[in-house]
Order: C-alpha cells, then sequence, then structure tokens
C-alpha cells in the first residue's frame, strides 16, 4: 500500500529537527530559521507549494489584503494559515520566522454553528431528544475536526523540515519571539 500526505495515519514521520514555539491560545507553531545565502520569504513559500501541489492539496496565495501568506487545507474540515516573516540582518543574512495556524474550513465552522443552533431550538421547543442527537453529532463531529487539524500541523511541520533542509536553512532553537541578533544566532 502506498503513502500519501492526504493519509496521515500512513505517514512515518521523522523525529522533530527543532521543537517549534506553540501558542496553545492561537492554535499556532512558530519556526525560525536563518540563511547566509539571501533567500527570502518567497522562495519558501514557492517551495512548500512546490511540495504540496502534487499531493492534491488545495492552496490558496494570499491577495495582499489577508494575514497570511498561504492558507493550506487538507479535507473539508482543516486549513493552516502559514504565514513568513523575513528579517534583514545585513548583507545576504535573513532570520525567516514561518507562524502555521491551524483553523477551521468554513465548512466546519458552519457546522459547529449549525449543532449549536439545533441544540437551541430544541430546547426552546422541549425535545430532549433531538438535544441529546445533536449534542453526540456535534462532539464526534469536533473529534474529528481536532484529529484533521493536528493531523494537518503535523504535515505541515514535516513539510517545512523537508523544504527548509532542501534550501539549506538552518533551524533557530529560539525560546522567545524577540528578534535575534546575528551574533546571537552564530554563537
Amino acid at each position: 500500500m502506498t503513502q500519501t500526505l492526504t493519509q496521515v495515519g500512513l505517514i512515518k514521520f521523522e523525529r522533530p529537527t527543532h521543537k517549534p514555539q506553540i501558542a496553545w491560545s492561537d492554535r499556532a507553531f512558530c519556526l525560525s530559521y536563518w540563511t547566509e545565502a539571501g533567500l527570502e520569504k518567497e522562495k519558501l513559500l514557492q517551495e512548500v507549494m512546490d511540495f504540496l501541489i502534487p499531493y492534491k492539496y488545495f492552496i490558496a496565495i494570499d491577495g495582499g489584503w489577508s494575514d497570511w501568506d498561504l492558507e493550506i487545507y487538507r479535507g473539508i474540515w482543516s486549513k493552516v494559515e502559514v504565514k513568513v516573516c523575513a528579517e534583514n540582518h545585513g548583507g545576504n543574512k535573513r532570520l525567516l520566522r514561518v507562524r502555521c495556524a491551524l483553523r477551521m474550513s468554513q465548512l466546519a465552522t458552519m457546522a459547529m454553528v449549525s449543532y449549536s443552533f439545533l441544540i437551541v431550538v430544541a430546547l426552546i421547543l422541549g425535545m430532549p431528544e433531538l438535544v441529546t442527537v445533536a449534542v453526540i453529532a456535534g462532539a464526534i463531529n469536533v473529534g474529528v475536526i481536532l484529529y484533521e487539524n493536528f493531523g494537518l500541523g503535523r504535515i505541515i511541520y514535516q513539510v517545512l523540515s523537508i523544504v527548509t533542509k532542501k534550501i539549506h536553512l538552518l533551524p533557530i532553537h529560539n525560546t522567545d519571539t524577540q528578534s535575534l541578533t546575528p551574533s546571537a544566532i552564530l554563537n
């Protein structure tokens, strides 16, 4: 049986190359990479797209008005918003910061709103059986959405690890989110 990036249960993930900073409240993780080859964020984004397109991932590119650079969808329940920031440190030295925020798709959001609306209407109409069915169905759907989001986050992390190795970006092991000086990065 062949494995694909859409079958997250079949993927043998590599051990993490470096630990991402996880912002649980934002449902996001952040990674930092150093280069002295003058690579800009567009190169990293293009490599991510080139890697994922053969696997039939739907990718939306920011038109200039969004808070993200790429929006990557996996299935109907989950998506990830990727934002890359490039810090210039003189000459060809760059620090690329990648932020990946896991989000529910619009369909998933509409489903959760529909379950909530159904529960409220059933409570108003005095239909406890319908409330029970809606709560159980909603809980199952929440479980599926969480599973899909977690799987997509793992896939995007692995894709970033593969792509950054390919274009020779060095991972930065940083515990704070403030900008680093070049001497701090090189030590």
